[in-house]
């Protein structure tokens, strides 16, 4: 079975229509064929849009998708499109070596030793990009030590919310902050260590 056409179930949102309509308007770093691939895995239930129990919970408390049955649909179309999104912007072993003006032969030691976060999909390994500051292309502070700190058998989408997700008890200039940028401002790596040990704890 194939995937026709996805439509915007909430009235007035902008790009509403197919998903066709969608990318025209937007032009982003995916196609429809692969928002069409990436609801057919989400279907079968295979790939790495399959979420474990405990993924599901923290990826419901943060994704905005609220767990009621009419809305089963939308969540399964939006938990793809997110897992595509992360695919489409990360970086290969080569880009990260390049970035950072190293070697390939480091990215896979800084890999193999959890100073940088990836993951594989369809046999090709991802690095996201929420790990690299915007400002200077280098690692994000102390993302090693919050890395160690994180269940090692997390989906890549629960690593990249639990960075990307803003937080109450972390505030820059007064605004409720995700980890990520908490981290790059400076902040005190020890909070955010914290949150990441009492995930790993529920696993």
């Amino acid at each position: 079975m194939g995937v026709k056409e996805f439509r915007v179930a909430k009235k007035g949102t902008p790009g509403r229509g197919s998903v066709a309509d969608w990318i025209a308007a937007r032009d982003p770093s995916f196609t429809e064929a692969d928002v069409a691939e990436a609801l057919e895995d989400q279907l079968r239930g295979s790939g790495t849009v399959s979420l474990s129990v405990q993924d599901r919970a923290f990826w419901d408390a943060n994704a905005g998708i609220t767990p009621r049955a009419k809305d089963v649909a939308a969540a399964a179309a939006a938990n793809a499109v997110s897992m595509l999104t992360l695919n489409a912007s990360a970086l290969t072993a080569g880009e990260v070596a390049q970035q950072l003006n190293l070697s390939s032969s480091t990215i896979r030691h800084y890999k193999a030793s959890g100073r940088l976060h990836s993951y594989e999909h369809r046999g090709k390994l991802h690095f996201p990009l929420w790990q690299f500051s915007a400002d200077t292309g280098q690692a994000i502070p102390f993302l090693a030590d919050v890395l160690a700190s994180l269940p090692q058998n997390a989906h890549p989408q629960t690593i990249s919310g639990f960075f990307q997700t803003p937080q109450p008890d972390l505030v820059v200039d007064g605004v409720a902050s995700s980890p990520k940028r908490w981290l790059e401002s400076g902040g005190d790596p020890g909070p955010v260590i914290s949150m990441a040990a009492e995930l790993a704890s529920g696993y």
